[in-house]
């Protein structure tokens, strides 16, 4: 008996050791989980509920009488992004809408017909560079998202169009003053018989911080449109719409004249954006001034205008007025934004709008254009548009 308890005693003194030899060892490392296919993709979207009306005089109804459209639309998108690695990442994402290149918007009172999704991203975004480094050098490649600095009510493009081709994009910098770079070879029609219709862009600018306070930002872009005088308009409305530019009898099809550019475009931009704080409020005052080198009347375009404030917390707001003129063919009118003067060139007005974050991921806001449409004739016709927008974000 004596010689069993002896053993109990020499174990629990054995035990007792080893126990207190692991306590003093180091942690083992954790293992992470092995990552699964949704650790590299990222969802994004956005959906739009809108209430407009429209007085367009050029306009008139079976009585021949002027009369005011009123209709409720919306607009939803959805992105997926998957990064492949760690300096390579592919965009695919889609729309509401139907071809038009321009907008996303579905008018709602159809009978509840189902509406159409269309692709409207898809696009390889290479880093050359990574991300440890402070200069950004990004190439892209498919359908994307627009690749150049871009104005509030820009004078050449619309925000919901995504331009198709290869393009890039690069920055560098400091605390004190960053250059832009950026570029893009973009398909704008592709061909059968004849060649290609397609734009050669090249845009520079620099951001100086003049003080704390104060930033302000300069560049101009080229745009070479190739092939277009002489080509039939690209009509995806299918309405032998010229979209503003001056045209001539294109392609005879079907007993239907279509219609063709009678110029070339090649605009030339120069943009500049001053940026304060103010009272804790950031102001911005931004112009653009264009003129196309290959028309030779009709060709200028300006953008004047200031935003107060930034709705992007709970309980901000952001107020803006801006003054637009676009000349016939100043541009490619097809291309242009969807919503002043409704779309295209050959018009000039005012847009005043207002916006306020309701709360997280959720905005409130209108938007009113008091043009003229038609300006090139000498008897331009008015053009009134209000929008109410409903916007949630995730």
């Amino acid at each position: 008996m004596k010689k069993v308890m002896a053993g109990l005693v020499l174990m629990a003194g054995v035990s007792g050791t080893c126990l207190a030899a692991e306590s003093n060892a180091p942690a083992a490392t954790p293992v992470p989980a092995p990552k699964n296919w949704a650790d590299s993709v990222t969802l994004k979207g956005d959906f739009r509920y809108r209430y407009e009306t429209i007085n367009d005089d050029a306009k008139k109804n079976a009585s021949k009488e002027t009369y005011t459209r009123e209709r409720e639309r919306i607009r939803a998108r959805l992105a997926a992004e998957a990064k492949c690695n760690d300096d390579l990442k592919v965009v695919v994402g889609l729309s509401t809408g139907d071809k038009d290149p321009v907008s996303g918007n579905q008018t709602l009172g159809d009978g509840g017909q189902k509406k159409p999704m269309m692709l409207d991203l898809a696009y390889l975004d290479y880093s050359f560079l990574g991300d440890a480094s402070t200069t950004e050098a990004h190439g892209y490649a498919g359908k994307m998202r627009n690749p150049f600095i871009t104005m509030n009510d820009d004078l050449m493009w619309d925000p919901d169009l995504t331009p198709e081709g290869l393009a890039f994009k690069g920055q560098t910098g400091n605390d004190t003053i960053t250059a832009y770079l950026n570029g893009g070879y973009i398909w704008v029609q592709e061909r059968d018989s004849k060649s290609a219709g397609t734009l050669y862009a090249g845009q520079a600018a620099t951001k100086i911080k003049l003080i704390p306070e104060a930033s302000l930002t300069v560049g101009a872009s080229y745009y070479g449109f190739q092939n277009m005088q002489g080509y039939d308009v690209i009509d995806w409305q299918g309405a032998n719409s010229g979209y503003g530019n001056t045209t001539k009898n294109g392609t005879i099809s079907g007993g239907v004249t279509n219609k063709a550019w009678a110029s070339d475009f090649t605009p030339v931009v120069y943009f500049a954006s001053l940026d304060l704080w103010v009272a804790g409020v950031p102001v911005s005052f931004f112009g653009q001034e264009l003129s196309n080198t290959d028309a030779s009347k009709l060709d200028q375009g300006h953008l004047y205008g200031v935003s107060l404030g930034k709705a992007k917390r709970v309980g901000t707001f952001e107020v803006g007025y801006s003054y637009t003129e676009l000349q016939k063919d100043a541009t490619v009118g097809m291309w242009t934004d969807s919503d002043r003067w409704g779309g295209g060139t050959d018009g000039k007005g005012s847009k005043v709008y207002a916006k306020y974050q309701l709360m997280k991921n959720l905005q409130v806001g209108a938007t009113y254009f008091a043009d003229d449409k038609g300006i090139a004739s000498g008897k331009p016709t008015n053009y009134d548009r209000l929008m109410v927008d409903l916007q949630a974000s995730f």
